[in-house]
């Protein structure tokens, strides 16, 4: 409730210090597409294309922090066969008039900031291209890509985000690839290629970084880094667990304001307006609440030698999910696969592909008459969607990827019910307590909060994580029979670390993975990757058949907004060294509360970045 007085404070602020105005549509973003080509010296020829829609403002930038030894240069800027002009130096201060089709690298104390002017509102799509140097480093065991490639705190959401790595040869599939920030995103190697997607929309307090390890002269790169690989991915690591700590904190408590008689009237109108907004945001998913005595900390943390949650595979995910034990939620798809080729539902063979070009590849057998044999309802679902993606039972990965393209629905669908489904369960077991919060005497909100016993179940969840992360270093492990590590394979699948374990076990019993029914380890990347690629293509099938509403994020502050001609009754926006004017004064006909519940969206998501100042116009 405090968190909520707090937040009805600046509107009710904001109502009485700039009067009641019309809406205004916010600067959007739709999509940021990346081309991203690594040269054999170790340097990055980037082009970007930037989809979006812009109201306000005077310029658009992406910024790079941190660039170490690396420099960015030779920007260009196009759009509709409209080549920019290219500034020497860039002026953020500077009027929309000045900045129209020129761009430029606006230095800051941490890195830089690619610019270019709005030139004119409306619809864009941008062509933005330049150079990195030193893209690759050099470590003393290995070669390394690690750059944030969008960062947060962009100033609204971003549709989505695809990047694509590649260079002048094909990168082997066993080259390692993680992705940070986005929590539901993919990195992953696909032919020849390294690509990363975000999870739909990316939100303002989300980011994307990409770690790639390459065997040592793969580039003749001259960026020389004095450390070994494993410092950088703790690195990576450690970042990702700090972000993950700081995005749960309590935006609300860094606002504070009081209520006059006026203001709790409109107060208690947003109480419904921006719960209404927070649930539409919410996709639908069955979210978790976990307090401080739930939660779990490295510490407590023991291995954890059995299969835990029963050896339920959707349990697991639930727990693992909300407790963010997984590295990709598409791996449960990785995981069943492995369970069925246990259970001998599927095999994995060579076939020739192919319609013109024929090549050996590996496909997914399906074995139909067995689907009976299959009692989990949410498993039948997924098998039968597999079985009519292969039309004739012989899955192709390409085939996987095109129906998945064409029937991203019922892909979206399955994940959401599977969350649905496990939160019940857990609910009737007692382990989720569902809680009923009253605001404002009147309006309910329903919360789904974890349990110790819940608790107790991620803590051996994530023991047997560590537990087969660190097998190989355990003196004193005890002999596996076949059956264990089978399915200990299919968990470390589901928690997206199973290339890691794999290799600890092949060192270990080299001739365990032929004694299995997954027969070759290569079989479990084939799994893996295959999978992955198809939600990827559920991704973008959804990506052009919808458009994303709540966009925005790279536009800059304009410099006070000089060449916004902006009215005083504004809110300034204050965003590092930049100055944004947002204009909220607008037709004098239309009401004042259709002026104002324009503006709540753009309002809110600025409120959430802990960015932003308001002014009256005296100020």
């Amino acid at each position: 409730m405090k968190k909520f007085l707090k937040l009805f404070s600046v509107f009710v602020l904001s109502i009485a210090i700039f009067g009641l105005t019309k809406s205004v549509k916010a600067n959007s973003i739709n999509k940021i597409s990346m081309d991203i080509y690594v040269n054999s010296n170790g340097d990055a020829t980037i082009s970007e294309i930037w989809d979006c829609n812009a109201t306000q403002g005077t310029e658009i930038y992406h910024p790079y922090y941190n660039l170490g030894n690396s420099t960015i240069k030779n920007l260009s800027v196009s759009e509709n066969n409209t080549t920019y002009q290219t500034l020497s130096s860039w002026s953020t201060s500077s009027s929309l008039e000045n900045k129209a089709y020129k761009c430029g690298i606006n230095k800051v104390s941490n890195g830089v900031e690619l610019c270019w002017g709005i030139s004119e509102y409306g619809s864009h799509t941008y062509t933005v291209k330049y150079n990195i140097t030193d893209f690759v480093a050099n470590l003393t065991d290995s070669q390394m890509i690690y750059w944030t490639l969008i960062p947060k705190d962009f100033s609204n959401p971003i549709g989505s985000v695809y990047i694509k790595i590649h260079s002048n040869f094909d990168i082997e599939d066993s080259v390692d690839v993680w992705g940070y920030g986005n929590y539901g995103g993919t990195a992953y190697v696909y032919d020849g290629y390294i690509e990363m997607q975000s999870a739909g929309r990316l939100d303002t307090n989300e980011y994307m970084t990409i770690l790639v390890k390459f065997p040592q002269g793969t580039f003749r790169s001259s960026n020389s880094l004095k450390h070994d690989f494993e410092h950088y991915f703790n690195m990576a690591e450690k970042g990702a667990k700090k972000y993950a700590k700081k995005s749960g904190s309590d935006f609300g408590d860094r606002f504070v304001g009081a209520l006059s008689i006026i203001g709790l009237l409109v107060a208690l109108f947003f109480t419904v307006l921006f719960t209404i907004l927070g649930v539409m945001r919410s996709e639908g998913e069955s979210k978790l609440t976990i307090k401080k005595d739930s939660a779990i900390s490295n510490r407590e943390i023991e291995y954890f030698r059995d299969i835990p949650c029963n050896g339920d595979i959707f349990r697991a995910y639930y727990i693992g999910y909300s407790y963010k034990l997984l590295k990709n939620r598409t791996d449960i798809l990785g995981a069943l696969l492995l369970k069925w080729l246990k259970d001998s539902l599927i095999t994995i063979e060579k076939r020739s592909v192919g319609s013109l070009v024929k090549r050996d590849s590996d496909v997914i057998v399906i074995k139909r008459g067995k689907f009976d044999s299959i009692t989990d309802e949410t498993e039948q679902r997924l098998f039968k969607m597999i079985s009519d993606a292969s039309g004739d039972g012989v899955l192709e990965k390409k085939e996987f990827e095109n129906w998945c393209d064409s029937n991203y629905d019922m892909i979206f669908g399955w994940f959401k019910n599977v969350m649905d489904d496990e939160r019940y369960k857990l609910e009737s077991e007692g382990l989720i307590n569902v809680v009923d919060t009253k605001y404002l005497k009147f309006y309910i909100v329903t919360t789904h909060e974890a349990t110790p016993a819940l608790k107790q179940e991620a803590l051996e969840l994530a023991g047997l994580k560590k537990f087969l992360k660190e097998y190989s270093l355990i003196a004193s492990r005890e002999p596996i029979e076949v059956n264990l590590f089978e399915y200990y394979l299919i968990f470390a699948q589901l928690m997206g670390i199973a290339k890691e374990v794999a290799k600890n076990f092949k060192n270990v019993y080299p001739d365990i993975i032929e004694q299995s029914h997954f027969n070759d380890y290569d079989n479990i990347s084939f799994v893996n990757h295959c999978m992955s690629h198809g939600y990827s293509a559920a991704q973008n099938g959804m990506s052009r058949a919808s458009s994303y509403s709540s966009g925005g994020g790279g536009f800059s502050s304009g410099g006070g907004g000089g060449g916004a001609k902006m009215e005083p009754s504004a809110i300034l926006v204050i965003k590092g060294d930049r100055i944004e004017l947002f204009n909220i004064k607008g037709n004098p006909y239309s009401s004042s509360f259709d002026r104002l519940i324009g503006l709540v969206p753009d309002l809110v998501s600025k409120l959430k970045s802990d960015k932003y100042i308001y002014l009256n116009d005296e100020q």
